[in-house]
């Protein structure tokens, strides 16, 4: 989403496979597009977020539901995050990929939940990377998880390489795939990326 110079990612995950997620996706997609309009804090579009699902979701779904918000003049990030892994923050000053720790219950899980927000500033030649627990959690044929730490690397090398974000996104699955070799896939591998070039209009 793109609103007054600020650019806005998410991803989400929904409990189930195939038809059991396709409606909940739908639904989730909706609302998302008719919140989302208003000019709410990260926190404040959660709490109605997560109490809209909570009344509409029978108990046994849930949406994982990861969102930052990048402004484009300032370079600031801000995030929250319900259940999704960490988002990795590779930083271009230092070489070093860090977890943006933030996490609180899955939207729909608890009517209760409190929601809280992470702020960043984020340099040219920075990238974020959103992975779905698909790409962490993968196995190979001894069970081993590809994991946080092959994750992070891929991620570094890729951009030190100065990989556009699609070509981060296709090495990150490809290094997955070739990790778990002839293992089928047991889930969804999503992944969204941001990378700040020089030129504010190349985000």
């Amino acid at each position: 989403f793109q609103q007054d110079g600020r650019l806005t990612l998410c991803l989400a995950d929904v409990t189930g496979h195939a038809m059991e997620a396709a409606v909940p996706v739908m639904m989730f997609s909706g609302i998302l597009e008719s919140e989302i309009k208003y000019d709410y804090t990260l926190i404040d579009l959660y709490t109605h977020l997560n109490q809209t699902l909570h009344r509409k979701l029978n108990n046994r779904t849930y949406v994982c539901f990861c969102m930052g918000t990048f402004d484009i003049a300032t370079r600031s990030f801000r995030m929250a995050n319900a259940a999704c892994p960490y988002p990795f923050h590779y930083r271009a000053a230092t070489g070093d990929v860090d977890e943006l720790e933030v996490g609180a219950y899955p939207l729909g899980a608890r009517s209760d939940s409190v929601y809280t927000d992470l702020e960043t500033m984020v340099g040219i030649g920075d990238y974020v990377v959103f992975c779905s627990d698909g790409i962490i959690e993968a196995v190979n044929k001894q069970d081993d998880p590809f994991g946080f730490e092959q994750t992070a690397q891929c991620i570094r090398q890729s951009a030190l390489e100065g990989l556009s974000a699609k070509a981060l996104i296709d090495r990150l699955i490809d290094a997955v795939q070739t990790f778990v070799g002839e293992v089928p896939q047991a889930d969804d591998m999503t992944c969204v990326v941001l990378r700040v070039e020089e030129n504010a209009n190349n985000n």
